[in-house]
Parts: C-alpha cells; structure tokens; sequence
C-alpha cells in the first residue's frame, strides 16, 4: 500500500500513524503504550497503541519498525521521525532539503524538488516519489547541494 501525506521529521522522536491510516489499514492489533506523545506546545495526547513490525518501504529499500498510532485530526498519514531515520542508517540536511541512505552498495540520494525547482536534477528525468526526486550516488560521491542555474 502506498501511504500518502507521509513526512519525515528529524524533530520527531517517535514515528507516528494517523488512526484514519490505521483504521484503512484495517485495524489491525495494537500493542499496550503507556507513553503520552507531548508537542511543541506541551499540549499531551494518548496513544492507542504500537502497530509492530510495520514494512516501510523507499526505494526498494525496506525496514520494519514500530510506529505509534495516534488519535485526532493530523496532517499527515505517517511521520517518520528519528527512529526512521536511525533504522534507515540516513543522513539528512535541512538546509539543502537532501535526504541520503545507503542501499545495495550505493548511496541513494533524496532531492526535495519543491526547493529545488530550477536545478538540472529537477529538469532531468530522474523519477519522483512523493515531492522527491530519487537519484543514486556511488559512495565515492560527496553530497552536494544541486547546481543553480542562472
């Protein structure tokens, strides 16, 4: 299944799961969490349990991980937070909006391309995945930010 309105946060210390995807995933059993979720504006929400073992999936590279299934109105199906990236063994920089992870013997490299929409990565024909663009890197390969073009 494909989840839309998936998010990574590398703020999150939690990955969580909206109940409306937990319910269209049919519902399926929960684990007992006595952990209350606490956001930036210390309002508290109770989880309704941890969905184990849940398959995550990017480009063709596949973790399974426990994630939090939360109740109320999210924008968001999924955020991946910290233990995502952890279990991903992903590097991440804000500031040039690249996500890189290692696969199969290469570095695959994530390029957000809504902040990058003039750079030759997004006019190539790399495909797309949710807003970003999928590109594979050798290992010798430095992360850079795209080119601009002027």
């Amino acid at each position: 299944m494909v989840m839309v309105s998936t998010i990574i946060d590398e703020g999150a210390s939690v990955s969580i799961l909206s109940s409306t995807a937990w319910k269209a995933l049919g519902s399926p059993s929960l684990l007992p969490e006595m952990r209350n979720l606490t956001g930036f504006n210390k309002g508290t929400d109770q989880s309704l349990g941890i969905l184990p073992n849940v398959p995550i999936t990017l480009r063709r590279k596949t973790i399974y991980m426990n994630v939090m299934v939360v109740q109320g109105p999210l924008d968001y199906n999924l955020l991946l937070g910290n233990d995502y990236i952890y279990n991903m063994g992903a590097i991440l920089s804000s500031l040039f909006r690249v996500m890189c992870f290692p696969h199969e013997g290469r570095v695959i490299q994530l390029i957000d391309q809504l902040f990058f929409p003039g750079s030759h990565i997004a006019n190539s024909k790399i495909p797309f995945l949710n807003g970003l663009f999928m590109q594979g890197m050798s290992h010798k390969s430095p992360v850079c930010p795209p080119e601009e073009h002027e």
